[in-house]
């Protein structure tokens, strides 16, 4: 989807230098209606990336309710419970390549009721989630409570990044009573036997202190 999006961002822009040369043209020949008409489709080609990309003022009147039910949509295929994330506490993304390559890392504070669920969760949240057919080609860790299982630590060390701003680390998180932790991952072998992890999406629930750690670390 952001290939594409790009790609037509990309014929946008191609095609603004070859609009306004056309209405350059229909100036000096006096062409009135084919001038109001180009300039009428360049404020199209305008107008489309900067809502698109919600920079153009009031653009996220119209994205923000569909990332809201994107997001519950989301949260329910990782927990099999539907929720928002809450208010952002702390964000760290680095820039990414075109194929996607980069780290991000999100904590965000849940609501009181969905504390309250994560408290005492339906069983299958055990057994079944991450819904594993959410990114089908990477292999599935099921959620667990904390203690974090040392035998996992790769995992944690590729997903792993220091908390600067926040008072705890993850492994503050990983290591409290009363959490979860899931995440799902993709190896990446070689012919000589070897392999190593290279994507992976890593998640913490936090009940008692009302968390959800979302990181994705793609190479």
């Amino acid at each position: 989807m952001i290939l594409i999006a790009l790609l037509l961002t990309f014929i946008i822009l191609i095609s603004i230098p070859i609009l306004g040369f056309k209405i350059i043209k229909a100036f000096i020949k006096k062409d009135r209606p084919r001038l109001y008409k180009l300039f009428g489709l360049l404020l199209i080609l305008i107008l489309v990336p900067g809502f698109f990309w919600q920079i153009l003022p009031g653009s996220d009147f119209f994205w923000g309710p569909i990332e809201k039910v994107h997001e519950k949509n989301y949260n329910e295929e990782l927990t099999g419970f539907e929720f928002h994330d809450g208010e952002l506490l702390y964000e760290y993304v680095t820039e990414r390549a075109f194929n996607g390559d980069g780290y991000s890392i999100w904590i965000y504070e849940i609501d009181e009721e969905t504390a309250r669920y994560f408290k005492n969760p339906n069983p299958d949240f055990f057994t079944k989630y991450p819904n594993p057919e959410f990114r089908s080609d990477w292999e599935t860790e099921y959620w667990k409570k904390t203690p974090f299982d040392t035998n996992e630590q790769k995992f944690l060390d590729f997903a792993h990044s220091s908390l600067d701003e926040m008072d705890f680390e993850l492994e503050d998180l990983l290591n409290e009573s009363g959490n979860y932790y899931a995440y799902k991952y993709y190896i990446q072998n070689f012919s000589e036997g070897r392999s190593y992890v290279a994507n992976i999406d890593f998640y913490i629930i936090c009940p008692d202190r009302k968390l959800i750690v979302k990181i994705n670390h793609n190479t």
